[in-house]
């Protein structure tokens, strides 16, 4: 490449005469230049490329034209983008091959691409495809370049390009250039030339230019010295003889060898006269017979020594080709040829083993091979450095630079070997030498393993170390022959003699440097022949020059019957409505295109069936007639027949074509493009779709133009929620005029603890005894409400509203009087009210009011009247230190303060009794210090003023946290004592137990207001939250009752909801997230790398790196496999390969590059499978397989309170319960009803699309946007209660003014941050108009306005402005969690009730009568009748009857249940992807069940770990081979599949078939898109899943029935996994802390069915290895590349 463009920049300075007389020719009309190799004809279509540049200035679309620059294979395409970028002022420029999956391109993607790049460089193909799909048109085109187009004959796609003009108008045609040094693709007689040549014009619509004179051109263009070296055939061997006798009589057994045909009869009845075609045993044994064939050529030509270097080379190929066996005799057949060519080879090896050394290779090597080593020798500098030597072939003395070439692809393996041999042997004159061999690879996108790719980047290695002088020798086969850029080679030597004209221009033209030497070896008895034909190969080139140059301008333009007549096509082609045109030529690819997205396993590939029959015509011609059936997915399901043709190509064209047609009319194929509708493509937009999504924002963009915007429905994605706030505590404002009734909610707080034997704990308990305490005052009655705990530092308490207690008339003065005190509780005593929050009173009017006993309660005016302020702490004067009075009376159950200490917020304590007998005096507890006096004089510098017999206070500190909602540390034994500390300390309880605090009353602030008031206080904020949430929960429910009618509105008297209890595990959850920090990730090898040093090289020595190593590195990073999992390359290493080597070359490179592999099928035998029926072990002795939950129905009262509220508690807020476990029920139960309601709504669909749409139906987008619309994003409690951090006082909030400028101008709620306001203003809620400019002031001058971006608010201080930021994620997970609330209440239809008021189901589609609607079937319809139902299951039926213990009603769905896509026998049902879908989501809806009502002692954690456990493939897999279900699968015979599925069942015989942990870390397919990682084929666990499908229809949708199936085989592992939960292999990895594991960023893939792909980096033996899990989701996705990262670090 870098020659190239060496040469091009010398162009860029010298235009030659021609080339500029050639380029005014193009640009009058379609032209193709013909000039010799090396004479630039790229820089002449670079310079029309400029000329037609003003017709690339518009955009894409609006008018503006691409030019196409067309290839004819995949190397050149780099090669041309590249010298188009360096020439061309042009915007961009795009190069697009097979290998970057263009295939799967749709139009939107190609239009992006156009938009982006004004010149494409593609292979032919690509363009043709592009054209018959609508993707482009020919009048969008500017100028099309045809490289190398003496290729576009017959079929060729340059050719099919040129067809397309036929409905584009002249005057819209783009210009065509043609370019070649050949003109002729084939031999022709010099009286054809002419015709050839006017060929080749009118298939590009052109004529031929050339120069006016040949030496215009010559001194630019190759013209090396020509020879042709003779050498005789050798006379062979004894031991050659016999090897070819072994050899000829292998040949005549192996001719004879007659395969059985694996898609015979047994699959479809065939007529007589017909014949199954789809998979030819002949070929098989062709291709064998040429192999042996191949042999015996290669000891007649090379001798001894490269007859056994083919010989090896075979049995490589053929040991390869016998682990691909499709049958037993196939298989017979490899061995018998690989036993006798090792015997051949042995007799050649015997004959030379006397002999060691070069003499070796000499003494039994022909003289063709000779003659090439001795063209060698005179290359190696010491022998044309050394003078006096005389040397025939390298006379100019030239280092060399050498292409050999072959014919063959194995004569270049075997001449690569045999000089690589010679020069070990003989170092001294082949030392010098550096060679390496190339041959051609075909990257089918369709069927696309690495092999190709392996192959290419070894062809790419080749050449660039060729073209860095890294090498000076490359064996090839035509590959270089053209295009293909390589250094100016000294030397060529044809080792077969060129078979046509086109061969011998082209590999003579790589003859490049001055005084270079062309060679062609020939055989001396084909010597007159072959120069004959050699003469006229001269002759040709001489003629072709005396018809062209100089006469360009008499060239006549193709006629218009000329150009007609390139248009007709023996088989007409198909143009649809849109203008698409669809060649016979295209229809072939285009059914395997579309076979290839139906649904199917890695180990398989989906064909037609081709039937081939012979008819007579009426000139009594035999023509050959092609029927094609389709597979069993498609929904065409008649035979389709073809136009019976002379020849069997044209006959398979024909059936295709019209097979496409159907397609195209049943809509599998797109009306527009063509193309085959990808398997799961769904129309969203259509009418039926959307009826399925009520909730769906259609029109929503939010996502749309805004860069780094979370995705909707994701953790990440915050938004802003209206907070909602019960309908009963909506407020009457200030009432100016008139007195409104409230209502009066006694609050009863219970010790349940015993008093305690400690003084101070007993004055705590004695304080919560007393009557005093306080209500809640609210402007409507209350409904019932739950109790629920709350944790002091004494004790539990059990709480109780006694709601509706009495009615109170209030008027505005006592309202002000209410307010005063309720806002002087929570600013004052408890000093949780933020300064800037005025009162409201239109909602969320809660007040807190203090009681008095009075024959029950009374609210106590007094108190409010007496108390409205808390003195502030300060040093209290001379004179009332001195006059302080201290008693039992005055100061027991009072509130002090120190007031020596400096807090911000100060300490409480009550004072628990008057120790008389102490006094400051008395012995302080501690040695340090004599007295009490003392420890204050030395330690705080305090004198004591007053009585010096002032008795001593006992007090005990208030908790300065008031979240009493979480039990104290210290009452939880599981935690250590460094935990409880840390605890302790977050809740404000750090004051060690042990530590008793006395102390100095002179140094104290007493207060006046009421100890048991202020301690009781303490509790007030916990109860208002659980108080407003319990409404809000309430209300939530009540809603739910009255829509959906199940339910009570309002609970009757006499009836209590059930309280709230504390679930521990929970609890010690919400506690640890005050200690633990999150698991540490070794991101950094520290074994492997202990100075944590990136592992990758500084940028500036990457920089200092040598170009070609830069280029090498680059070449292995096109390749998505770690270089040094490559296998030993065998081709380049055949003297000392083994079988192992071939082995793991061939897992290698046959493992799929994508996620699928496909491999030819056949049919399975009918051989009677073994019965085991006795696999299922006898039921336990407590046999449950009973769930409660399916014989629930809503009726009742509907779900507890306390669960409602619980599932609106996230995790995240730490409380003593939450949403995790009902929302793991309910997204088990989400799916379940998501897919049988989709599979009944869409009959017709397939499983892809099913799933397609079954991931946007139960996906947390259109969970969001239902739980959105009935607002539960206002509802929810999503963060810590944290009383100190954002309590919302009761009728307050920030000024209305302030809220709707925050609003407004979209600015984060922390504005209000460091804003006061006077507490008259407060109290009022109005603000003065100095306040609100001081308002105005900071938020234009002030940093404190942070604009708050959409979709990622944060929740900081948003209640204060009636709001709340909540994850999408979050709202989604609790509409799960309410429907698995629902569905624990009231059963199936309770959970069904309330999805449809989600409105996730539409309640039009009355889902309940799909819970148990029949299915018709070909039996009920009366299409089959059960004897054709148990003859397709090879009358099987009866034997897995036995085995499920289920006796099926209407056998066709057991059928459909056992159909492989491949079985394409069965013309009556589905293959069993749809049943599949819907068994998936029944499994894991009852095994969810069942763990759940039966393992609640699990904490949710294990819950989700049970269920992964014992819903997945691998688990699924093993019951099927455990009850030998896999042997009754109705298939064509797979022998990739079947020996994937023998080693599993091995495997778990080995293991008597118990399902273990290291089973379950086995890799199923859906985890990995490597093959050769997969242990567990798919197809085992979807027949488990499709089975349970099969029995849910035939019983009528009887779920009991179902798990009673289900739970008979799967109890043994229910009841194990569920005592002993195994380890999820994530935390396994991360346990392995030598490895390192990092996981990386997550993507998406593009396929059908998009799939979640995560990375995982693991150490081992000092490298870094990465691996890919694939999963449904993110969480799958991470386990499977864990499962993988174990897989590897144990092998």
């Amino acid at each position: 490449m870098d020659e190239m463009v060496s040469n091009v920049e010398e162009q860029r300075l010298i235009c030659r005469p021609y080339q500029y007389q050639l380029e005014e020719i193009a640009i009058r009309k379609n032209t193709i230049i013909h000039l010799p190799t090396g004479s630039g004809k790229t820089f002449i279509a670079a310079q029309l490329i400029k000329r037609f540049r003003h017709e690339l200035q518009k955009p894409w679309g609006q008018g503006g034209k691409r030019i196409f620059f067309l290839v004819n294979n995949i190397p050149l395409v780099e090669q041309q983008q590249k010298v188009i970028e360096y020439l061309c002022p042009v915007k961009g420029v795009g190069a697009y091959s097979s290998e970057n999956k263009v295939d799967y391109w749709d139009k939107n993607k190609w239009d992006e691409e156009l938009t982006i790049y004004q010149v494409i460089v593609m292979t032919s193909q690509i363009m043709v495809d592009m054209l018959t799909h609508g993707y482009i048109k020919i009048e969008n085109i500017s100028l099309i370049i045809f490289d190398e187009c003496h290729h576009a004959i017959d079929d060729h796609p340059m050719r099919m390009v040129m067809k397309h003009f036929e409905t584009c108008p002249l005057k819209l045609q783009p210009r065509v250039l043609g370019l070649t040094s050949t003109l002729l693709n084939a031999n022709v007689t010099i009286n054809k030339v002419a015709e050839s040549l006017r060929d080749l014009e009118t298939t590009f619509h052109a004529t031929i230019a050339t120069v006016n004179e040949l030496g215009e051109v010559l001194k630019y263009s190759t013209n090396p010295n020509e020879l042709l070296q003779i050498y005789k055939t050798p006379v062979l061997t004894k031991a050659a003889l016999e090897a070819i006798q072994i050899l000829t009589e292998l040949q005549n057994i192996v001719i004879d060898i007659k395969l059985p045909s694996f898609n015979g009869d047994n699959i479809l009845q065939l007529k007589r006269g017909q014949q199954d075609i789809t998979n030819d045993p002949k070929k098989i044994v062709k291709a064998v017979k040429n192999m042996i064939v191949s042999m015996i050529l290669y000891i007649n030509e090379m001798g001894v020594y490269g007859g056994a270097i083919g010989i090896l080379a075979h049995i490589i190929v053929l040991e390869r080709l016998k682990r691909k066996s499709l049958t037993k005799e196939e298989e017979l057949m490899y061995t018998f040829t690989i036993s006798q060519s090792i015997q051949a080879r042995a007799i050649l090896l015997k004959s030379m083993e006397n002999e060691r050394g070069y003499g070796k290779i000499i003494n039994h090597s022909s003289e063709k091979i000779v003659q090439l080593l001795n063209i060698l020798k005179e290359y190696n500098p010491d022998m044309f450095n050394k003078s006096g030597v005389l040397l025939k072939i390298n006379k100019s003395r030239k280092p060399l630079s050498c292409i050999i070439f072959t014919q063959q692809r194995f004569t270049a393996k075997i001449l690569f070997n045999l000089l690589k041999d010679a020069k070990e042997l003989n170092p001294e004159e082949f030392g010098y030498l550096k060679g390496d061999f190339l041959v051609g690879f075909n990257i089918n996108p369709f069927k696309d393993t690495r092999e190709q790719y392996y192959l290419r980047k070894t062809s790419q290695r080749a050449l660039l170390k060729f073209s860095k002088n890294e090498l000076n020798c490359i064996i090839s086969t035509s590959v270089i022959e053209e295009g293909v850029d390589v250094p100016q080679c000294s030397l060529i030597v044809r080792y077969d003699q060129p078979l046509e004209y086109r061969s011998y221009i082209q590999s003579k033209g790589r003859a490049r440097c001055s005084e270079s030497n062309y060679i062609i070896l020939v055989n001396d008895a084909n010597k007159e022949k072959f120069q004959a034909q050699y003469r006229n190969f001269q002759k040709i080139e001489q003629h072709i020059q005396g018809v062209l140059v100089g006469k360009t301008e008499d060239r006549a333009s193709p006629t218009e019957q000329e150009l007609q007549d390139l248009y007709e096509d023996d088989i007409p082609p198909y143009f649809t409505e849109h203008g698409n045109r669809l060649s016979s030529v295209s229809a072939i690819s285009l059914i395997n295109r579309y076979c290839s997205i139906l649904p199917h396993d890695q180990f398989t590939v989906i064909t037609p069936m081709w039937i081939q029959e012979k008819v007579t015509n009426n000139h009594n011609q035999i023509l050959r007639k092609i029927t094609i059936i389709m597979p069993i997915e498609c929904p065409v399901k008649e035979k389709i027949e073809g136009t019976p043709m002379l020849n069997l190509k044209s006959a398979k064209r024909s059936a295709a074509l019209n097979a496409c047609i159907r397609l195209h009319q049943e809509g599998e194929l797109d009306p527009v493009t063509l193309l085959p509708r990808s398997h799961g493509l769904v129309e969203f937009d259509s009418n039926d779709i959307k009826e399925c999504f009520p909730n769906w924002q259609w029109d929503d963009n939010e996502n749309e133009g805004v860069r780094d915007l979370p995705k909707a429905g994701t953790k990440k994605r915050m938004r802003k929620h209206k907070k909602m706030f019960p309908s009963s505590l909506k407020g009457p404002g200030n009432l100016e005029i008139n007195q409104h009734n409230f209502y009066l909610h006694v609050i009863k707080v219970i010790a349940t603890f015993p008093e305690p034997n400690d003084s101070r704990e007993r004055a705590l308990y004695k304080l919560l005894q007393r009557p005093e305490g306080y209500g809640l005052l609210t402007p409507k009655p209350l409904p019932k409400l739950c109790d629920f705990p709350l944790f002091l530092t004494v004790g539990e308490v059990s709480t109780t509203i006694q709601v509706n207690y009495a009615v109170v008339p209030i008027n505005k003065t006592l309202l002000d009087l209410i307010k005063q005190f309720h806002f002087f509780i929570f600013d004052q005593v408890l000093a949780i009210a933020k300064q800037f929050l005025v009162y409201d009173g239109t909602e969320n009017c809660m007040f807190v009011v203090p009681l008095t006993p009075d024959n029950g309660y009374d609210i106590d005016w007094g108190v409010m009247q007496q108390y409205t302020e808390v003195p502030p702490i300060g040093p209290p004067s001379f004179t009332e230190r001195r006059s302080l009075n201290v008693t039992r009376d005055n100061y027991k159950y009072s509130i002090v303060t120190p007031w020596y200490r400096s807090s911000i917020l100060p300490d409480r304590y009550i004072v628990s009794d008057v120790l008389e007998y102490m006094t400051p005096q008395s012995q302080f507890e501690t040695e340090t210090y004599d007295t009490y006096e003392n420890y204050y004089r030395n330690k705080y510098n305090l004198e004591i003023l007053g009585p010096k017999d002032q008795p001593m206070l006992e007090v005990r500190n208030i908790t300065s946290r008031m979240n009493c909602l979480l039990p104290r540390a210290p009452t939880i034994k599981s935690f250590t004592e460094k935990q409880q500390k840390l605890i302790s300390a977050a809740q404000g309880d750090d004051k060690p137990k042990g530590f008793l605090e006395v102390f100095i009353p002179e140094y104290c602030i007493k207060y006046e207001f009421p100890g048991v008031f202020w301690y009781k206080a303490m509790m007030l904020p916990s109860i208002v939250h659980r108080v407003s949430l319990l409404l809000i929960a309430n209300e939530l429910r009540a809603e739910i009752a009255e829509e959906t009618k199940y339910g009570l509105k309002i609970l009757p008297k006499g009836e209590n909801w059930l309280p709230i209890e504390l679930d521990l595990e929970i609890a010690i959850n919400s506690l640890r997230s005050h200690t633990e920090e999150p698991t540490p990730i070794n991101t950094v090898d520290r074994i492997n790398n202990p100075n944590g040093e990136p592992e990758t090289q500084p940028s500036d020595k990457l920089m200092k790196k040598d170009l070609y190593e830069l280029q090498m590195r680059k070449i292995d990073q096109q390749y998505p496999w770690n270089e040094k999992l490559e296998p030993l390359d065998i081709e380049r290493h055949l003297s000392s390969v083994t079988v192992m080597d071939i082995e793991c070359y061939d897992e290698f490179v046959s493992a799929p590059l994508q996620e699928t592999t496909n491999t030819d099928t056949a049919n399975r035998t009918q051989s009677s499978p073994r019965r085991a029926a006795t696999a299922i072990l006898p039921p336990p002795p407590k046999f449950n397989d009973k769930i409660a939950v399916l014989s629930r129905t809503p009726t009742g009262r509907g779900p507890e309170l306390r669960d409602i509220l619980a599932a609106l508690t996230t995790i995240k807020s730490h409380d003593t319960f939450n949403l995790e476990r009902a929302e793991t029920l309910g997204d088990s139960f989400l799916k379940f009803s998501a897919s049988l309601y989709l599979f009944h709504k869409f009959p017709k669909a397939n499983e892809g699309q099913l799933t397609n749409i079954k991931s946007r139906l139960i996906g947390n987008k259109n969970l969001y946007y239902a739980g959105a619309r009935v607002k539960l994003g206002g509802r929810m409690k999503i963060e810590q209660f944290s009383p100190r951090s954002d309590f919302m006082v009761p009728g307050f909030f920030a000024p209305e003014k302030i809220q709707t400028l925050i609003e407004s101008e979209q600015i984060r709620p922390t504005f209000l941050i460091g804003m006061q306001f006077s507490q008259s203003e407060a109290l009022s809620g109005s603000l003065s108009d100095e306040s609100w400019e001081s308002v105005i002031s900071r938020y234009t001058n002030c940093d404190a306005s942070e604009k708050e971006p959409n979709g990622e608010v944060q929740n900081s201080m948003q209640c204060y402005v009636r709001a709340q930021a909540v994850s999408d994620k979050s709202v989604a997970d609790c509409v799960e969690a309410l429907v698995g609330t629902y569905l624990l209440s009231g059963g199936i239809l309770g959970a069904v009730k309330v999805l449809e008021w989600f409105r996730i189901l539409p309640p039009q589609e009355n889902f309940e009568q799909f819970l148990h609607k029949v299915v018709p079937t070909v039996i009920t319809q009366g299409r089959a009748n059960q004897q054709d139902i148990n003859f397709l299951l090879n009358y099987y039926t009866s034997d897995v009857e036995e085995i499920l213990n289920y006796k099926f009603k209407d056998p066709s769905h057991l059928l459909e249940a056992m159909s492989h896509p491949t079985y394409i026998r069965n013309r009556f049902t589905r293959s069993y992807e749809r049943l599949e879908f819907l068994g998936d989501a029944i499994i894991d809806f009852l095994i969810t069940a069942h763990i759940f009502e039966n393992s609640r002692r699990l904490k949710p954690g294990e819950l989700t770990d049970l269920r992964s456990a014992l819903v997945n493939n691998v688990t699924f897999a093993s019951y099927v081979v455990k009850l030998n279900l896999h042997k009754y699968l109705c298939s064509q015979l797979n022998p990739v599949l079947d020996n994937a599925i023998m080693n599993f069942v091995r495997h778990q015989e080995q293991r008597d078939h118990q399902i273990i942990e290291d089973v379950l870390y086995l890799i199923d397919e859906e985890e990995s898109r490597i093959a050769e990682y997969v242990e567990v084929p798919k197809v085992l666990s979807d027949i488990f899943e499709s089975l349970v499908g099969a029995i849910f229809l035939d019983s009528g949708g009887n779920l009991e029935t179902v798990w009673s199936v289900i739970y008979r085989i799967m109890w043994k592992e229910i009841e194990n996994f569920s005592n002993c939960i195994p380890q999820q292999p994530v935390k396994v990895l991360y346990e392995r802390v030598h490895a390192c594991a990092v996981f990386g960023k997550s993507k998406l893939t593009e396929s059908d069915i998009p799939k979640v792909i995560i990375p995982v980096t693991v150490s081992k033996k000092g490298s870094r290895y990465t691996v890919y899990g694939m999963g449904s989701n993110q969480s799958q996705a991470k386990r499977a590349a864990a499962k993988l990262a174990l897989k590897l670090l144990d092998t």
